[in-house]
């Protein structure tokens, strides 16, 4: 009896298919294991495929729809893997971060946005351009002490698990800028590595808004 195929890059070539919804037909080239991903995410939405690709359509603003699909994919596929890695009881660090009052983003070990709550959309004020998928330097900039780079290795590694940073966000007329703290959450498999940025829009809270600080992050 032959071996089964295995999975390689050959058996995840870019599949063209055509889906339809509201009279619209949508062509569109991924590969197998995207178009997997987006079957489960409409799945989850109790939507047919058409419906679901059509309404990311009519979102979409930009010039590339077929990368567009895939980031959007890459990031469901890193929130369920950081609930599966963080996850303490019912509770995982990206549902901290996207319940806090205070503004937060998941990170991940490439420095890529994977989530941020809706408290860092407020301090962004008027300029809420989509920042998940981003790197996140190219979202807001970092002024460190020491290289960005050997901080963000050293959390990785463990040898720190906190690091202070000061943030600024430049938009024509207007700078954001505040202190904020990175936080390595811990994670369960070897290799993996998440972090929460945490911005300080009060660094001296009282009373009521000293309640609503950023979780303290504990390994399970």
């Amino acid at each position: 009896m032959p071996d089964a195929p295995k999975p390689g890059p050959r058996l995840q070539e870019p599949k063209p298919r055509v889906v339809q919804y509201d009279n619209r037909r949508f062509s569109i080239r991924l590969e197998p294991i995207f178009w997997q991903q987006l079957e489960r995410q409409a799945a989850r939405k109790n939507l047919r495929l058409g419906k679901y690709v059509g309404e990311l359509a009519g979102a979409f603003t930009g010039k590339n729809f077929s990368s567009y699909l895939r980031v959007l994919c890459m990031l469901d596929s890193e929130h369920d893997l950081a609930r599966a890695s963080l996850t303490s009881g019912r509770t995982s660090i990206l549902d901290l971060v996207l319940t806090a009052f205070t503004p937060g983003l998941l990170i991940s070990r490439y420095r890529t946005i994977i989530a941020y709550n809706a408290a860092f959309l407020a301090w962004l004020g008027r300029d809420r351009r989509p920042a998940a998928g981003s790197e996140l330097t190219s979202v807001v900039q970092l002024r460190t002490r020491r290289p960005l780079n050997d901080i963000w290795l050293d959390l990785i590694a463990g040898t720190i698990v906190s690091a202070e940073v000061n943030i600024l966000h430049v938009v024509p007329g207007r700078v954001l800028a505040a202190p904020a703290r990175f936080v390595a959450a811990p994670a369960r498999g070897e290799g993996e590595f998440y972090a929460v940025l945490w911005i300080s829009t009060n660094p001296r809270p009282t009373g009521e808004l000293a309640a609503r600080q950023p979780p303290r992050i504990q390994a399970s």
